[in-house]
């Protein structure tokens, strides 16, 4: 994943860097509610609403996986909790003796493991 960034990114940055050194032109933008026109660089102009439009997408793409988040969250949790009830059953399997029956062992509801060789 590291040498894929690297393969992508350092060209985009190399891209963004040359872009920005040839446009450095001053340009009037001027915004609807505002009442005087701003004088920034024509790369800035440029490149601050991608990365404006990056943020939003990214900020809506976090609140969109929340709900994903969230049920993972619940699954390692039951996961580790599952873990350390067949942890606890294993060991009360293992106390019981070979010869007697293991009746009683298992709270209701849950069920032995299959037995181990």
């Amino acid at each position: 994943m590291k040498l894929l960034f690297w393969i992508v990114g350092l060209p985009l940055l190399l891209i963004a860097a040359f872009f920005a050194i040839a446009n450095r032109e001053s340009v009037s933008v001027s915004l609807w509610p505002l009442a005087d026109a701003v004088h920034v660089p024509l790369f800035v102009a440029i490149v601050a609403p991608l990365y404006l439009g990056f943020l939003l997408g990214a900020g809506a793409v976090w609140i969109a996986g929340g709900r994903m988040r969230a049920r993972a969250r619940d699954a390692s949790r039951r996961a580790a909790a599952l873990e350390q009830e067949n942890a606890a059953l294993r060991t009360r399997l293992d106390q019981v003796a070979p010869g007697q029956p293991a009746a009683g062992l298992v709270e209701r509801g849950t069920h032995l493991p299959v037995p181990l060789p």
